[in-house]
């Protein structure tokens, strides 16, 4: 069946085209396998969250829609405090205006959500979920997320999140009436968190103030690739193992830029290890700190596996300097900061105008600084062996920038047309 809604209808009506419900929260539970719920547009003052409790199957999904031809529906949840309802969304504020939850073969299209107190579009425990289209702003938490909560890795499977833009998510700005303000909002502007074969592509996220987008927990077997991430006050793309491993990511083609903590940084704060991750293709420029960063947030776990490679990487570690120091906390085009990898493969990118260095390690490889250079080096080159830590075939544009080094942060190799650095580790 087709149901249809308009800011204008009554949810006494029939659903049908000329008899449109109101509320989009109240039409979504009457869906079934192979239903469709259009809404016509204009904007919806929700008081209740659409959350439809049916899925559907691979040959009859439920479709969640604008209507074709119209302006966006705006999904309005001014009305919600996601922080106070305890009893009736079982995680609170990472509870969504849209919130797919325990089922399967879903589809939300082309509808715009704004003003949250929670997340703008929740993905909970589901298989085959698609998210296109959309657009959230204004959030407290994320405006996108797909989330395994028994942290298995399993429960959220085969979901998408493709060609959507999400404005000004995780700000204070809408924290919840009742709620205590901590450090800082929850989570990240799209988060994929111990979700498997997933795919996050050709999105635009802006104007957020933490990570951009965030591979985390225990995901695992996905892509994240032809995304549009720019002016962030935290890290563009990020890989944070917790609880289990992550492993087998690509985050391909992107284009990153104006980030205010790394481009790309890889971690493993509380969980197993990393490992089998692609970094490729990628734009990364104009960023306040490192391009791409291994980064020793947490229990610095171990990475192995990670190769990265055709990135160009520019204009990095440009962040202001905090008084007493000579370049931004986390600089450098890509910055070998842990000592916790292993296997790591960087060749053929191209790295320009960077601070500090174009590729760094820092002295956490050698245990001490070492005031002979040339030891130093030779240090790091050994350590990198043992280690295979492989970097070649990489062209530097800048390399005369870099002629007088003060630390030994980084060494030359016979592979590469140049590698230099200054600065501190």
């Amino acid at each position: 069946m087709i149901f249809f809604c308009s800011p204008s209808g009554d949810d006494r009506n029939t659903g049908a085209y000329d008899s449109p419900m109101r509320d989009p929260a109240f039409a979504a539970r009457r869906l079934a396998a192979g239903d469709t719920l259009y809404m016509r547009g204009g904007e919806y003052m929700m008081s209740d969250v659409l959350a439809p409790p049916n899925g559907g199957t691979a040959s009859q999904p439920v479709l969640i829609a604008g209507f074709p031809g119209d302006e966006p529906p705006v999904l309005n949840a001014h009305k919600i405090n996601f922080f106070k309802e305890r009893e009736k969304y079982p995680w609170r504020v990472s509870t969504g205006i849209i919130f797919i939850y325990n089922t399967s073969h879903v589809r939300v299209r082309g509808v715009t959500v704004k003003n949250s107190t929670g997340q703008g579009i929740a993905v909970r425990d589901s298989s085959h979920v698609s998210i296109d289209g959309c657009t959230t702003e204004n959030t407290f938490g994320c405006g996108i997320s797909f989330w395994d909560t028994k942290s298995t890795g399993v429960r959220c499977a085969h979901c998408r999140a493709v060609s959507n833009t999400v404005i000004n998510a995780t700000t204070w700005d809408w924290l919840p009436d009742g709620m205590k303000r901590g450090n800082e909002p929850p989570h990240e502007a799209i988060s994929v968190a111990g979700a498997s074969y997933f795919e996050i592509s050709h999105n635009h996220v802006y104007d957020c103030f933490k990570e951009g987008i965030d591979v985390k927990e225990n995901s695992h077997h996905g892509t994240v690739h032809h995304n549009h991430v720019h002016h962030l006050g935290r890290q563009g793309l990020y890989v944070d193992a917790w609880f289990g491993a992550i492993t087998h990511v690509d985050f391909y083609a992107n284009n990153v830029h104006d980030c205010e903590g790394a481009g790309v940084a890889v971690s493993v704060e509380q969980g197993h290890y990393v490992s089998d991750i692609r970094v490729f293709e990628n734009d990364i420029r104009d960023i306040h700190g490192s391009g791409v960063l291994f980064s020793t947030w947490g229990a610095d776990g171990p990475r192995s596996g990670v190769e990265i490679f055709n990135n160009t990487i520019r204009r990095c570690g440009i962040g202001l300097p905090a008084s007493g120091f000579k370049y931004f906390w986390i600089t450098g085009g890509l910055c070998l900061l842990s000592a916790n990898l292993s296997d790591i493969n960087i060749h053929h990118n191209i790295f320009a105008e960077n601070a500090a260095f174009d590729i760094g390690a820092s002295f956490k490889w050698l245990g001490e600084k070492l005031a002979d250079s040339s030891e130093a080096a030779a240090a790091l080159k050994r350590k990198f062996v043992e280690r295979n830590i492989r970097i070649h075939d990489n062209l530097f544009l800048d390399p005369e920038r870099f002629s007088k080094t003060e630390y030994p942060i980084l060494t030359s190799y016979e592979d590469n047309d140049a590698l230099y650095g200054v600065g501190q580790d």
